[in-house]
């Protein structure tokens, strides 16, 4: 690469270097200024992925939030092709340009935090954000919750490594990037600081907790000002009507727990299925895609993000056996787009199974309980966050992205006593969450913490004595005494 071609950073390096010398700022300091940024480019990161996922959707079958509404009007071969023609873009896009990308993209921001010194290459973002928008618009079951958390990362990751910041800032600016862009996401800034720390950085400490809570602050009032103030899912008031649906709603949680078992394990195994095929990497996901398009030609409440699904069984809409029915539906919908190499998330699915079960579950407590009018919708909703959390090992962000994505306080009882059941359950079963089974089949041990980092980012040749003082055997105590002091 010629010297022209790093003037620009250079001159930008200096500049701050300078700027930085001036005001002598501390460690805390520099890294709330660096927060705010990293959440301005996470804000308006996710709106670009927004755009994106709308632009290749309109593209594919038209403008609108219904996707079973647009798929309606499209004919048969066109859905049965569409992922198809989506995985002959995704496939090749991954393989050849950042094979990171692949899958749901959470593992790969651990693996760069705690094996590789926060390092992620830049490519990462801009093949993941092109990548994942494709999936979600041609049809791939997934989210777009965790590929705006590695872009976010990524995001962090590339500004430090441009400012050579220490190995132990870049994962801080990780973290600032995953939760900026699940705060701008979701609209839900609590949420957004507590799944870095509660699931990336492990470590609570104020010059990590700070910067995070900055980040995620900043870029939900980026996504505010452009996207409106107005919960992911507008949902009819929910309350707890008797103090003895509770034992329905921990019951409804076991049973949450199990299907998180059952997703988790499957999505690895349609992975492993997929790496033993004789096709190549680049080719997998358009043949994925035809089995998928093949899938949804009866079941089209599967395609893409689900939200609009999602809405209709919390509004009581759907009847208890299709909710059945989806919930195996989506399993291999998920598998299917995931193992055969798409680029997407795990937390729509995990949200869509969740509601599904929950809803199928509260119908059954309304036969029970006649006067326990809502409970389809409430148990849906309490069903997402209890799957959520008991999948990728956080109830507590669980059950503060459903509060803040709902902006529904009265069922907050439910909705604890639900997740903490879904993942006792999980946990009795499955030691490792979706994000860290990968590393444990890999007979690799994640270590968390600052402590963990420090003692990672140093070998033994680095603080070793090379030519330490030595003491003769016959030495009295006064040559000691010289020797020393």
């Amino acid at each position: 690469m010629s010297t022209s071609e790093y003037r620009g950073p250079n001159r930008l390096r200096r500049a701050l270097f300078r700027l930085v010398e001036r005001f002598e700022p501390d460690e805390t300091t520099i890294m709330v200024v660096m927060a705010v940024v990293v959440g301005l480019i996470g804000g308006f990161g996710a709106i670009l992925f927004r755009w994106l996922v709308d632009l290749f959707q309109g593209l594919a079958i038209g403008h609108g939030e219904n996707t079973v509404e647009l798929l309606a009007n499209q004919p048969w071969w066109k859905i049965l092709l569409l992922p198809v023609a989506g995985g002959l873009v995704v496939g090749p896009l991954v393989h050849f340009g950042a094979r990171e990308a692949r899958g749901h993209g959470v593992p790969e921001v651990l693996d760069a935090m705690v094996f590789r010194k926060g390092v992620i290459r830049p490519v990462v973002a801009a093949v993941k954000i092109v990548a994942s928008a494709i999936t979600i618009a041609f049809g791939g079951s997934v989210g777009r919750e965790g590929p705006i958390v590695q872009i976010g990362a990524a995001m962090g990751s590339t500004l430090g490594q441009v400012l050579r910041f220490s190995p132990q800032r870049l994962r801080t600016l990780i973290g600032c990037g995953a939760a900026a862009g699940i705060a701008a996401t979701f609209n839900a800034p609590i949420a957004g600081a507590f799944f870095a720390l509660e699931i990336l950085m492990r470590d609570f400490a104020v010059v990590t907790f700070a910067p995070i809570i900055i980040a995620s602050v900043t870029a939900t009032a980026v996504s505010r000002e452009f996207l409106g103030d107005t919960p992911a899912f507008p949902v009819p008031g929910f309350e707890l009507g008797s103090a003895i649906e509770l034992p329905f709603y921990l019951l409804m949680g076991a049973l949450v727990g199990l299907l998180a078992v059952v997703y988790v394990r499957s999505l690895y195994a349609g992975e492993d299925a997929w790496a033993r095929s004789p096709l190549p990497k680049w080719l997998q996901p358009a043949v994925g895609g035809l089995l998928l398009g093949a899938l949804m030609l009866r079941f089209p409440q599967v395609w893409g993000i689900g939200y609009e699904t999602m809405v209709d069984v919390l509004n009581g809409h759907m009847a208890w056996y299709l909710l059945l029915l989806l919930v195996a539906v989506k399993l291999a919908a998920v598998n299917l787009t995931l193992g055969s190499g798409f680029s997407g998330g795990i937390f729509a699915p995990a949200l869509f199974l969740g509601g599904m079960l929950g809803g199928a579950c509260g119908a059954g407590v309304e036969a029970i309980l006649p006067g326990s009018a809502g409970s389809v919708g409430s148990f849906a909703m309490v069903g997402m966050a209890a799957m959520v959390g008991a999948s990728i090992g956080g109830p507590l962000t669980a059950i503060l992205i459903l509060f803040e994505m709902t902006g529904e306080y009265r069922i907050i009882l439910p909705l604890m006593i639900a997740s903490i059941g879904a993942a006792l359950v999980y946990r009795s079963i499955m030691k490792e969450s979706i994000f860290t089974l990968k590393f444990a089949r890999q007979g690799r041990r994640l270590e968390f913490g600052r402590e963990s980092a420090i003692l990672r980012d140093f070998h033994v040749q680095d603080i070793m004595e090379v030519n330490p003082t030595t003491i003769r055997l016959t030495a009295g105590f006064d040559e000691i005494l010289r020797l020393f002091l």
